[in-house]
């Protein structure tokens, strides 16, 4: 048989003198794992069967109706050689991960795996080059034969695995020497992983590597960070006969398989990962990896450090299913210190800095900023005008999104409860309130200091309970850490950590060159600072406030950023007030009949989330305003849980954020971002998250720009128009109009079970729903409609595709040939109207666009950017209901031959569509037998699609070899839209403030970014997204690349 090698092999096995073959030899064997092999949870050194204060019980304490912490995986482990005899003892730390493989551009990697389980396997890589027989995938490819016995290696069988490093997949211009990638079982990956099969890969630029370790590092560690769920192992059943009375358990039981979720570090839970040590001034390189489903949002914070990534300063590295990050950190203060992900309990760790009497570069600041800050018990409104301002209803009218949160009635607590706030005073007598930005709302005082500085924090607790301040970003030492938490060794908590009721402490937290900003940084970071006595509750409570880490001569005397006019602090959250300390105090103060709440009944734990930023709902945040041409800096931030992904939106006019143009800021708990704008739009727009769950609940506010004495920033001459009809088209679509490839891939993966989203059966709907799409026309006569050509039948659901430069102005013909009104509205566009007017059925209306500077692509990005268009009468329904569409801006002049593709990644909740009713009347085989609120209606209306298609039906995806392809990418939806894109056979470019290379490309609620990809290898590739319910539920398909 005749087998086609990839022009990068061709190149390199003609120039041996490059390269250097690595080889590995791995065997697949079942084995068990123990997830706290102490038996205790070392958080605070108990027992687990006597650990009340936690809740490591649930997971981890053996019972007749419960596994506990040891269950049968399966894992990859090392060999000498290929006779698979000796198994080669990897380090402690990593756990139930397969060993580290390693090697430099220009080399090649033999892995020689052996399946010693009892059921088939595979061997798959992320971010190298490989043939289609060495891929290591299961799933349609069109490939028979000798290409297919990589994807799965039955029990006993041996298979050599090739790869070669190019340089196209290895570490980019930008990125650090040695980057993280991974490899997996991919018969059946969500299951495979989850069964234990997974490990790491570090590629590293050619000659970085002396022998396995980086030169000039001195420790590396690879953490993975995954909620394990046992429940999709392979192994489930087994484990269950083993270590329950099996007679006992209840499978389906919500509680068992809560217990089978395991939160971990490498398979390790509450502190038992060992042996993470260095000494303080080492130079560490820490390699994360996230895998999962879509609870795995995971943002790693090292207490005590920062970190260098993607050469910008953080002290927090947020990963997702299939992430893969890399981060410098030189170690810094002695002591035992907490690694933890800021979400999940049971995800912590811990590294042991010694004192090795190696030098340091620190030098403590001369000069002291001092501030006085006390914790406050006060009343708090969420919308004090007792108004949603975007539907101008009261907040409880009958069959609002908002009353909910706001109606009080004897067992709800309505839109006022007691909270804990950080205040600022004048000084340490604590008499005298300072003044403060009404914007702020419950957050506290704005910190600020320069590199060089020390900040002094007197801190007054004046609340009922111990509290502490912990700051991001900073210096300290263990005595200044203000976090309570224990440590293996037996250390206790410092005094900073828990300040009783009416104590005062003084925290000094310094701020050396090494933590301020990198040459890529904004000059002011964003921080915060919060209590962390019990973070989930402190921060629920209120206790949270910004801080600002700026280069040295950025703040004038009053301590505001020089070329600055107007500043502001935006906290994102879902403040969930049934883990308020405060609680039992709000039942008892707000509701008329606290005896009779039931804080376990789930509709009143929902009418406790407050969707808020700052503090404020449904456009109650007041103090948004600037002048036209200011320059304003938003500093934006979030705490909270998995449910906190928030994309917030700033209609009207655009930011730069670290060198990339957007008007939307994906934000996750523990991250904060520094955005520059300068307004050129004069009205009153939206700021709001557009997380489809968290705009319900009320997540958006308007920010105001008046005309003061500047002239407008955009000075744009508009002198090319275009015009382009569009209209609103009613249409049946069909998310998977061949089954055919779905029906292959289950049948190679020998599955056969009722698709709950494409089976029509019982009341399920099927793969058909009545929809609503834009379409364009040839003119306004809106007679025919605009044939697509082959670059755009890859759009599918989505929109026309329109491309604009900046200079031009887009005139949009709209007619609504829908039942029901829409409108089109772009974002990152300049328009003379801040309200978007809607249009009704049958009617046409002209909606124009002018394209300044401000909306195309900066220096620093590629020279297209995304946006997207929708509809805007409800961003929700509408959404839903179909109406998208992609909005390309270029530099002038770009060259003609890019490729040009959008790939839009969102379930369409089926059941948040305006066709919703109609749709079950047409399309249930058994209408008056739906039951709306079953929960597995529901999800079967939750279409996982890639523009509107699922399970490999996407159309216009194929490629030459030597083509330059921009992959426009777009994740827009709900709380359960983390996306995580992963391309099989090539990896590609993305900017920022430098070009990176990866295969995997995280795309939450609001996130739209061009990568770059130049396909080299032939063949039909797998692309998804690398979330496993996403994966399961259809939302993958295939690009092709031939010659």
């Amino acid at each position: 048989m005749k087998i086609l090698l990839p022009v990068t092999f061709l190149v390199f096995i003609s120039s041996p003198g490059w390269t250097r073959d690595r080889h590995y030899n791995l065997g697949i064997k079942e084995t068990t794992w123990n997830y706290a092999p102490t038996g205790k949870n070392m958080l605070n050194g108990k027992p687990i069967s006597e650990d009340q204060e936690f809740e490591s019980q649930t997971y981890l304490q053996q019972s007749q109706d419960r596994i506990g912490s040891i269950y049968k995986k399966a894992m990859y482990f090392a060999y000498t050689d290929d006779t698979f005899q000796t198994i080669i003892e990897k380090p402690s730390w990593l756990g139930f991960l397969g060993p580290i493989i390693k090697a430099e551009t220009g080399d090649f990697i033999y892995v020689h795996v052996k399946n010693f389980a009892s059921r088939r396997y595979s061997f798959h890589p992320h971010g190298l080059t490989y043939t289609k027989e060495n891929e290591g995938a299961l799933y349609p490819d069109n490939t028979t034969g000798l290409q297919k016995e990589d994807d799965h290696l039955e029990p006993g069988a041996v298979y050599t695995y090739k790869w070669f490093v190019e340089e196209k997949q290895g570490p980019g211009p930008n990125d650090s020497n040695c980057v993280t990638r991974m490899y997996h079982s991919h018969v059946d990956t969500p299951k495979d992983v989850t069964s234990g099969l997974i490990g790491p890969i570090i590629t590293c630029k050619r000659g970085t590597l002396d022998g396995d370790m980086e030169k000039n590092i001195n420790e590396s560690y690879v953490l993975l960070f995954s909620t394990t769920d046992e429940n999709k192992s392979w192994y489930i059943n087994e484990n269950i006969n083993t270590y329950t009375e099996p007679g006992q358990v209840n499978a389906s039981d919500p509680g068992f398989q809560e217990s089978n979720r395991m939160r971990s570090i490498n398979g390790y839970m509450y502190g038992n990962l060992p042996n993470l040590t260095m000494c303080a001034q080492d130079r560490v390189k820490w390699h994360f990896i996230g895998m999962g489903g879509v609870v795995d949002t995971h943002p790693i914070y090292l207490h005590g450090q920062t970190l260098i990534s993607r050469n910008h300063r953080k002290d927090t590295i947020t990963v997702f299913p299939a992430s893969m990050e890399d981060a410098f950190m030189v170690a810094q203060g002695a002591g035992e210190w907490m690694l933890n992900c800021q979400i999940h309990e049971g995800m912590e760790a811990f590294f042991n800095v010694r004192n090795c009497q190696k030098p340091s570069t620190d030098a403590n600041g001369t000069q002291v900023v001092h501030y006085y800050i006390a914790a406050e018990e006060i009343s708090w409104n969420y919308a004090p005008s007792g108004i949603d301002f975007f539907s101008k209803k009261n907040l409880t009218a009958a069959g609002s999104e908002s009353r909910l949160y706001f109606e009080q009635s004897p067992t709800r607590i309505g839109g006022t409860y007691k909270k804990l706030v950080y205040r600022e005073y004048t000084d340490a007598s604590f008499q005298t309130q300072k003044a403060r930005a009404v914007h702020l709302g419950i957050l506290g005082p704005v910190l600020r200091a320069e590199v060089g500085q020390t900040i002094q924090v007197t801190f007054y607790n004046n609340a009922s309970l111990p509290l502490s301040i912990h700051p991001h970003g900073l210096r300290y030492n263990k005595s200044n850490e203000g976090s309570f938490y224990k440590t293996p060794m037996g250390s206790l908590p410092s005094s900073s950590s828990h300040i009783n009721p009416g104590a005062t402490f003084v925290y000094t937290w310094d701020i050396p060159r090494d933590v301020g900003p990198t040459a890529t940084d904004p000059n002011c970071l964003t921080w915060f600072y919060y209590s962390s006595v019990n973070p989930p509750k402190d921060t629920n409570s209120g206790l949270v406030g910004p801080l600002l880490v700026c280069r040295n001569g950025s703040l004038g005397e009053d301590g505001k950023q020089k070329g600055i006019d107007k500043e502001f602090y935006l906290l994102a959250t879902i403040f969930d007030e049934n883990k308020s300390y405060l609680l039992d105090e709000n039942i008892r103060t707000f509701t008329t009949e606290p005896e009779n709440v039931d804080k376990e009944d789930p509709d009143f734990q929902d009418s406790n989330y407050m969707f808020s930023i700052n503090g404020y709902m449904y456009g109650n945040l007041p103090g948004l305003d600037m002048c036209l041409g200011d320059n304003v800096s938003w500093h934006v931030l979030s705490v909270g849980s998995d449910q906190d992904l928030h994309g917030i939106y700033f209609s009207g006019n655009t930011f730069t954020s670290l060198g990339a143009r957007g008007d939307t800021i994906a934000l996750f708990p523990h991250i904060s971002q520094t955005l520059l704008m300068t307004p050129d739009s004069l009205g009153v727009f939206d700021v709001v998250c557009i997380t489809s769950e968290h705009y319900q609940g009320g997540m958006k506010h308007k920010y105001r720009v008046r005309q003061c004495s500047k002239s407008n920033p955009d000075q744009t001459q508009y002198q090319e128009e275009k015009i382009i009809y569009i209209a609103a088209e009613e249409i049946v679509w069909d998310y998977s109009p061949s089954r055919k490839w779905e029906k292959e891939l289950k049948s190679l993966q020998r599955k056969n079970e009722t698709d709950i989203y494409l089976d029509r059966i019982g009341t399920f709907l099927g793969s058909k729903y009545k929809k609503v799409v834009y379409r364009q026309y040839d003119d306004i006569t809106f007679t025919h409609q605009t044939e697509r050509n082959e670059d755009e039948k890859h759009l599918d659901i989505l929109g026309p595709l329109i491309f604009l430069s900046p200079g031009q102005k887009l005139h949009i013909v709209f007619k609504n040939n829908a039942s029901r009104p829409y409108s089109i509205h772009a974002h990152g566009v300049k328009t003379n109207y801040s309200t978007v007017v809607s249009t009704q059925p049958g009617e046409i209306q002209t909606y124009v666009w002018q394209i300044p500077e401000r909306s195309g692509p900066t220096s620093k990005d590629f020279e297209c950017i995304p946006w997207f268009y929708y509809s805007t009468v409800d961003v929700v329904k509408d959404l839903n209901s179909g109406l998208v569409g992609p909005l390309i801006i270029c530099r002038k002049g770009i060259k003609p031959s890019i490729v040009h593709r959008v790939l839009h990644f969102m379930i369409f909740n089926e059941n948040l569509s305006w066709y919703f009713e109609e749709n079950i009347n047409t399309y249930s085989r058994e209408p008056n037998q739906v039951d709306r609120n079953d929960p597995v209606f529901d999800l079967s209306n939750q279409m996982h699609a890639i523009n509107g298609r699922m399970f490999g039906t996407n159309q216009g995806l194929t490629f030459h070899v030597g083509d330059e392809v921009n992959w426009y990418l777009i994740g827009m939806g709900g709380e359960f839209d983390l996306h995580t894109v992963h391309f099989h056979g090539h990896s590609f470019e993305f900017t920022d403030m430098g070009l990176y290379h990866s295969d995997v490309y995280d795309l939450p609620p609001g996130v739209y970014k061009t990568v770059k990809m130049y396909p080299r290898d032939v063949g039909t590739w797998l692309f998804h997204c690398h979330v496993n319910v996403h994966i399961t539920a259809g939302m993958e398909s295939t690009y092709t690349v031939i010659e």
